[in-house]
């Protein structure tokens, strides 16, 4: 795994949150946001009303910088905006630096081709090999296949319904966007991955469940394995992992970032951000 630095950074890839077609009516459907374009297509921002006509806004990696004044000429008044650049360093000198934020820091990107398992680390190579000696299979399934396996499966997620409740969610606004896979071990679910794909070349892992009956035959490495090979197959570009625990994140995130980071090829850093309050 190799840390890129910002001018480093991919110039066409584009994070899923602030671009995807498909997350933008997701994000909208959580509640008061509004996603609206900033002129550089296909990414957009967002805005919600707290009160009156104050807002909060966010610019979130993007290297185009908020224009406020266009903001106050379609309605939003007052409010805070955040702004965290995707590879810009040049920040203007009237923007505030913001310490405390709620902002997803670090990422992934992998530049897919047909030799991505040699770009893995020698412990995920020994781990799909395992696998490939079970007689467990990786099958692709339907949403409601995986949303029931999801919930049968026993994991350690804090957040096991709310994992769910997302991924029915963003499911719904477009299947064609999603694929799903499950590790099927004796005729039953043990594992699965759920990704979007988006912009044509861009595939995201969004979410994930391994139980206990997976470990031993190395069943998360294969539904990697599988999201490669077939991103491959879909002339997918860019994969990437998206949320990885930073060094200061919280400690139940620990084991599965440091499970990500067996195949990734590419690390980014977003620990800046940026606000102005008008």
């Amino acid at each position: 795994m190799q840390f890129l630095q910002p001018n480093e950074y991919p110039h066409d890839f584009y994070y899923h949150r602030t671009s995807a077609e498909i997350y933008r009516p997701y994000l909208e459907s959580c509640g008061n946001i509004i996603a609206f374009d900033i002129g550089n297509p296909p990414q957009y921002a967002w805005k919600k009303k707290l009160f009156g006509d104050f807002y909060v806004s966010r610019y979130e990696r993007t290297d185009i910088e908020p224009d406020i004044e266009k903001l106050k000429r379609e309605g939003m008044k007052h409010g805070i905006i955040t702004w965290i650049p995707y590879s810009r360093t040049d920040i203007p000198a009237w923007w505030r630096r913001l310490w405390l934020t709620d902002h997803f820091q670090e990422t992934s990107v992998n530049i897919l081709d047909t030799d991505y398992r040699k770009k893995w680390n020698e412990r995920s190579r020994r781990a799909i090999k395992k696998f490939e000696k079970s007689w467990a299979e990786v099958r692709a399934v339907d949403p409601e296949t995986f949303v029931e396996a999801f919930r049968a499966t026993k994991v350690k997620h804090w957040f096991k319904s709310d994992y769910i409740s997302n991924y029915k969610r963003i499911s719904k606004h477009d299947p064609s966007k999603v694929r799903q896979w499950c590790v099927y071990r004796d005729g039953k679910a043990v594992a699965g991955l759920a990704c979007l794909d988006y912009l044509g070349n861009h595939s995201v892992h969004f979410v994930a469940f391994t139980g206990k009956d997976a470990y031993d035959i190395q069943g998360g490495t294969a539904l990697i394995d599988t999201w490669f090979r077939e991103s491959l197959e879909k002339w997918i570009k860019y994969i990437t992992f998206d949320q990885l625990r930073n060094r200061n994140g919280p400690g139940d995130q620990k084991g599965y970032t440091e499970f990500k980071e067996n195949f990734i090829e590419y690390r980014l850093s977003f620990r800046s951000a940026y606000f102005k309050v008008f």
